[in-house]
């Protein structure tokens, strides 16, 4: 009974193995033929699958029936954009792609895209108008002629073109502050190079209230960033018709470029190097004293001449100089020579200087540099950083801010120490610009206490040893 049980049993196995190897190799005959199932995830969708398309005709090697992924059955729509924004809080902007025509005499530019469904339907057969100056919601606004844009579907009834283009058009103003050496970048040249680097010079700079001083004083920007004739947009009579077109400026914040926001990519790291190339400018690294200990580094020290002077400059540059450093004095009014003012600074490697126009000057510094920023007193300490302090560090320098106390400001001299102007210096800036200018920026003049000085200079010489 139990030998019976036990051959059966034997049996069974054998019978169960040759199944087995069996199936096997009927597996590796037919794997290669058999599709593997795909699932198609985008980012976008937050990982849920996308809809599939299933092939089931037969495997022409095996004749068996497989299903296959090939594609998703469609994009997702982009949304139309909107041809102006007016929602940042330094400029009003609009961008165009399609049938543009701009008679400049008249403030006018007529917009028709090539596709109208790229366009929100809201935008269409609609009027803006746009004051092409990126200082929004100042009063110098007052000032920018206006320039309006129409938006139509077709131009069917538009002016014929009298001159065709086939570069971009950008539309702005070189009014408002220009003339102010800070504002000539804050207000238009850094906001040109973030709005027209992207196009490689094939741009046309269309400018209304056009200063010719202007762009005779920056050639050199200017036709590193445009290949063409600058038109004088109010004198201009022709009907001038681009394929795109941008009205206005973008800016980020003061004199410096924000990254993460449109058009996206650029820096004011990338700004200063375009600079040095368009200035010629030879050094683009500050010395590295641990590296070239025989050299001394080149301080340059802005000798204000009117206000905001320096009263103990000859003291400043003894200790200086007692400190290691190479001093060089200027002014850096060079009016309309530029290139004179560059060449002075760039192969310095620290630029120190009381708060004024002149530390626009830093743009010409190369990288790693040291800046020295004097604080006069009124309690302007965070307006004068963001103006100078922020744009330092973007450029990739080193920044370092000095606010006097009221025994180094001259006001002590002209004012009772219980004024107000020293007690308390915001009931001075209720009064206005125009009276906060006057006192701490017109009347007071800067004499360093240079035992409280000397750690900054000692500072700025240690950056240069890193």
């Amino acid at each position: 009974m139990n030998l019976s049980k036990s051959s059966s049993q034997v049996g069974g196995r054998i019978v169960g193995l040759f199944f087995l190897v069996v199936g096997f190799f009927i597996f590796l005959t037919l794997f290669p033929y058999i599709d593997r199932q795909s699932i198609v995830i985008t980012k976008s969708e937050k990982l849920k699958a996308m809809p599939l398309i299933v092939d089931t005709r037969k495997s022409e090697k095996s004749g068996i029936k497989a299903e296959k992924v090939l594609q998703p059955l469609s994009k997702p729509k982009t949304e139309p954009k909107s041809i102006c924004d007016f929602s940042a809080y330094r400029t009003d902007i609009c961008v165009m792609k399609g049938d543009i025509r701009i008679h400049g005499n008249s403030s006018l530019v007529l917009f028709a895209p090539n596709n109208p469904n790229e366009v929100a339907a809201s935008d269409l057969n609609k009027t803006w108008v746009v004051k092409p100056y990126a200082r929004k919601n100042d009063g110098t606004m007052a000032t920018i002629r206006n320039v309006t844009l129409k938006s139509f579907a077709r131009l069917e009834k538009a002016p014929r073109c009298t001159t065709n283009h086939s570069v971009a058009a950008v539309i702005f103003s070189d009014w408002g502050y220009c003339g102010n050496y800070w504002h000539d970048f804050n207000d238009v040249l850094v906001p040109l190079f973030i709005t027209t680097r992207k196009f490689n010079g094939e741009v046309q700079f269309l400018v209304t209230q056009k200063r010719d001083w202007f762009f005779s004083k920056y050639q050199p920007i200017i036709s590193g960033l445009s290949k063409y004739e600058v038109i004088d947009f109010d004198k201009e009579q022709q009907v001038h018709c681009y394929p795109k077109a941008i009205l206005s400026l973008y800016q980020h914040k003061d004199f410096s470029i924000d990254p993460a926001k449109p058009p996206y990519g650029l820096s004011m790291v990338s700004f200063t190097k375009f600079i040095r190339e368009k200035y010629s400018l030879e050094k683009d690294f500050a010395v590295q004293i641990g590296e070239n200990p025989w050299r001394k580094p080149r301080l340059l020290i802005i000798g204000r001449k009117h206000t905001r002077v320096l009263t103990n400059i000859d003291k400043v540059i003894s200790m200086a100089e007692e400190l290691g450093f190479e001093v060089v004095v200027d002014d850096l009014n060079r009016g309309p020579y530029v290139q004179e003012a560059a060449r002075v600074v760039n192969p310095c490697d620290v630029m120190m200087g009381v708060h004024g126009a002149g530390l626009t000057n830093i743009v010409f510094l190369p990288m790693n540099a040291v800046v020295i920023q004097i604080v006069p007193l009124g309690k302007l300490n965070q307006l004068f950083y963001d103006e100078f302090g922020v744009p330092s560090r973007d450029m990739n320098l080193k920044y370092l801010q000095y606010e006097i106390l009221e025994e180094e400001s001259t006001l002590i001299d002209l004012y009772p120490r219980d004024d107000p102007i020293f007690t308390d210096p915001m009931s001075i800036h209720k009064r206005g610009w125009l009276e906060l200018s006057r006192v701490y920026l017109q009347q007071q003049n800067v004499k360093l206490d240079l035992v409280r000085f000397r750690p900054v200079l000692e500072k700025a010489m240690n950056f240069l040893r890193q």
